[in-house]
């Protein structure tokens, strides 16, 4: 096994080799043309730099949050084997997926944003509460996973300050069917078939798709669920667009026992879902009379109902719930290199009988939140500036204690008819295009967020009263990009967090003595986070191989006792490298994931204090060969970890070690 200082080495050449490649960038689609002016004698030549149009694209973040956005298309989810969302998130840079056996199998997060997660939308349209669903969405429908790891997105959700992640599911340009079988360890199951194709100016896709596995022997982990998938899009007319999609989801989940270090209370729960459901449906029109206006409308209903089951104390609870809204955006190109957007969202959400760690109680509220945005080019200089407001009526919600003075929770009447204070945001940026191939940016944000619905603060051992203060966050992010050839490119940022009275978990919980839930309790306190992340993503070399590498390298601060310290919950070094290859019709991926010493007291007793976790190197791999029949069919064999590392993201849940499948691919493509 590599030592930290190996790796770091190999890292290090892998760098050196990749830095040398040079070759002419390409214009993406979808874009519009920026002018540069480059003086040869008495010539003059003007470039041109192609940068993402907002007035075609309203929804699109900001120019100099680009360096800052990972994209992972589907030749990346096919080449990493990758069965689910959280899966094929993986890779990017800072990226660290937290796995444990409660209620939310998974949380992901990038520069150790946290408390809240960023949150997650579905071909752009925002999803209020989702975590329990990233590790059930099957990638065999995902077109493109776009991951903004900057805390300053405004225009794509309502918890930018924590990073944001759009799932762009499939559309095809000509008839295609895949069929999909896949067997291996843990009597695990993947099957899926999907189809589409483009008649003209309407296009359709659907998928369907059954998975299952038994999970290790003992750990009640079995896992099963059923996802169905479709989408249209039709071109109306030149200037009117209609888009349309929707999910159904259906199966169980057991959650894994806990192993030690977790505490006793922990490692004896029996809990699960059972059934799940899930249905998810957004309808979204597109409106462009003229080049420089257009309008888009979102419309969008989700439906949860998990029945959540506890063996131990014989107990079923149903945590339904359901959510509806709308989401419209205005672009208005006002000069020919000024364009504004402005534009609003509702979101109505109701949980009939609680959810989660709030369990039995009501929750309805209704959330208003209105953006502004501006983008000026003053030749290669690109300024823009926005801001979001948001504010939440709670129509009856008896989640947490913000009740008069503040007396035992116990007696906390839900409360009613009234408003949440309003949460701003604000976001600045500068981006600097030197080249046509090679920027400078500039992002900066600042703003609030609420805590999560439901949390309480830790009251030192006493009967917590309150909920934690609202948190403001700063950050910054300063860096480079460098595009290499069609599709790769090479980024360097620096970036910087500061929270004050920052949301974060206490590593003690309480059990209410009227509902007999037990909650988990939070601190106040401020805390920063600063660091600075690579990437490369190579072109494809030789005709055969495709590399790719990144690190993040954070230093974590907290107030402790009126001094700040190292905040030891946060790994110092995350890194990703891979390389995809192919050559005639075989093909062969590795990728590789390494993440530092970090520690927490999560799910263990107080008095054992914090465990150790993370540091490891885990490696995957996949590997098969494609016929050249007509119809072509891909055999393979794919491996998680393949050197069966043992290794802990969180207390009482360690990886389930080496796993091993094998599977066919077929594909039914028209000629043209």
């Amino acid at each position: 096994m590599l030592t930290s200082k190996q790796f770091s080495r190999l890292l290090c050449f892998f760098v050196f080799f990749l830095s040398t490649v040079h070759i002419t960038a390409q214009d993406p689609q979808g874009t519009i043309l920026l002018p540069g002016t480059y003086e040869i004698d008495t010539i003059t030549i003007r470039a041109r730099i192609r940068l993402v149009d907002p007035v075609a694209k309203p929804y699109t973040e900001t120019v100099s949050l680009f360096p800052t956005i990972s994209t992972v298309r589907r030749s990346d989810i096919r080449n990493q084997g990758a069965r689910t969302l959280i899966d094929a998130v993986s890779f990017i840079p800072g990226g660290f997926t937290e796995t444990r056996g409660r209620q939310v199998k998974q949380f992901f997060s990038v520069r150790g944003q946290k408390y809240p997660y960023p949150d997650y939308a579905i071909n752009g349209v925002w999803q209020k509460e989702f975590e329990e669903l990233p590790y059930f969405l099957s990638s065999s429908d995902i077109e493109e996973i776009e991951v903004i790891r900057s805390s300053a997105a405004l225009l794509t959700g309502l918890s930018g300050l924590a990073g944001f992640i759009n799932i762009k599911t499939r559309e095809y340009e000509r008839f295609e069917t895949t069929l999909d079988l896949e067997y291996g360890t843990f009597n695990s199951l993947h099957s899926h078939i999907s189809t589409g194709n483009r008649i003209g100016n309407f296009s359709y896709a659907a998928g369907l798709g059954f998975d299952r596995t038994s999970g290790p022997e003992g750990r009640h982990a079995k896992e099963s669920m059923t996802d169905l998938y479709t989408r249209m899009n039709w071109k109306i007319t030149d200037k009117l667009g209609l888009n349309a999609s929707l999910f159904y989801l259906n199966g169980e989940r057991q959650m894994a026992i806990a192993l030690p270090p977790a505490e006793d209370r922990v490692r004896n729960m029996i809990q699960g879902f059972d059934p799940y459901k899930a249905f998810l449906s957004n309808v979204k029109l597109t409106y462009r009379p003229v080049s420089a206006l257009s309008s888009e409308l979102q419309l969008f209903y989700t439906r949860r109902d998990p029945t959540f089951y506890d063996k131990v104390e014989e107990t079923t609870a149903s945590e339904k719930d359901y959510e509806f809204g709308l989401n419209f955006i205005q672009s208005v190109r006002i000069l020919p290199d000024n364009v504004l957007r402005f534009g609003g969202l509702y979101n109505h959400w109701i949980a009939p009988y609680g959810k989660r760690f709030y369990m039995g109680k009501r929750c309805d509220t209704e959330t208003f939140s209105g953006v502004l945005t501006d983008e000026q080019r003053l030749g290669p200089v690109t300024l823009d500036a926005g801001i979001r407001i948001t504010r939440t009526y709670l129509n009856d919600y008896g989640a947490f204690n913000i009740e008069g003075g503040g007396g035992p929770f116990r007696q906390v009447e839900p409360v009613k008819d009234e408003w949440e204070p309003a949460i701003v945001q604000g976001s600045f940026g500068i981006t600097y295009n030197t080249t046509e191939k090679f920027s400078l940016f500039l992002n900066s944000a600042a703003g609030n967020i609420r805590p999560r619905a439901g949390t309480l603060l830790d009251n030192n051992g006493g009967e917590p009263v309150n909920e934690p203060l609202n948190e403001t966050r700063y950050k910054i992010d300063i860096g480079l990009l460098h595009n290499i050839g069609e599709d790769g490119k090479m980024t360097l940022t620096a970036f910087g967090v500061y929270q004050s009275n920052g949301i974060v978990l206490s590593g003690t919980t309480y059990l209410d003595p009227q509902t007999n839930i037990r909650r988990e309790l939070y601190h106040n306190r401020n805390q920063y986070q600063k660091g600075i992340e690579f990437e490369i993503t190579a072109p494809l070399l030789f005709e055969i191989i495709k590399p790719f590498f990144n690190f993040t390298i954070m230093q974590s601060k907290m107030e402790e006792n009126n001094k700040m310290v190292i905040n030891k919950e946060h790994p110092v070094w995350i890194s990703n490298a891979g390389i995809y290859s192919a050559w005639n019709n075989f093909d062969l991926n590795i990728m590789g994931k390494y993440v530092s010493p970090f520690e927490n007291d999560r799910f263990v007793r107080p008095a054992d204090g914090p465990q150790p976790l993370g540091d490891f190197l885990v490696l995957d791999c996949n590997g098969g060969y494609t016929t050249k029949w007509n119809t072509p069919v891909r055999f393979y064999a794919r491996i998680k970890n393949l050197t069966d590392r043992k290794y802990s993201t969180v207390n009482g849940y360690p990886d389930f070690g080496r796993m091993l499948f094998g599977g066919i691919q077929i594909k039914f493509m028209s000629k043209s």
